[in-house]
């Protein structure tokens, strides 16, 4: 019996529609972190991101993130990067993971990075929500691979 109601449980919790807004999205976040690898450690410029998106049904769905990194860390300057990501939200949980590709050091020289994150959110209102997450963004400079953790705190709006 308890294997059953164990079954019937995860059945509910993944196939059971959640209250999450299938439809366009957009959030807004801010994000820093550190290069962790190679070492020594050293922060990253704070970022702020803005991500458009769109949600297929309620487990998943597709942003595209538009970054500035400010000036705000010793021989920096500010950059911009793109971001497309996919992120995938089991049913009532406030988890998400985040698979992220993104080309960054628009106006300078470009590199491509690579990663993903994980989430909590949580809806405020009806369309309206608070998150958080962390993750971790490896990319290749000058030959060298280079791991970054990044933090990431904000706000959504979901149409």
């Amino acid at each position: 019996m308890k294997s059953f109601t164990w079954s019937l449980g995860l059945v509910l919790l993944f196939a059971v529609p959640t209250t999450a807004n299938a439809g366009f999205i957009v959030e807004g976040t801010a994000g820093s972190g550190a290069q962790v690898k190679p070492t020594p450690v050293a922060r990253i410029p704070t970022n702020i991101m803005i991500a458009p998106g769109y949600g297929f049904g309620t487990l998943m769905r597709a942003e595209l993130g538009l970054v500035s990194s400010l000036p705000d860390v010793k021989n920096k300057e500010f950059d911009l990067e793109v971001r497309p990501m996919l992120v995938f939200s089991p049913p009532f949980i406030p988890l998400y993971l985040r698979a992220v590709f993104a080309v960054t050091n628009l106006l300078h020289e470009r590199v491509i990075a690579y990663g993903g994150a994980i989430g909590i959110d949580g809806e405020v209102f009806d369309t309206f929500g608070l998150m958080g997450e962390v993750g971790v963004l490896p990319r290749s400079v000058d030959k060298t691979m280079t791991y970054i953790i990044e933090g990431r705190a904000g706000v959504y709006l979901a149409f």
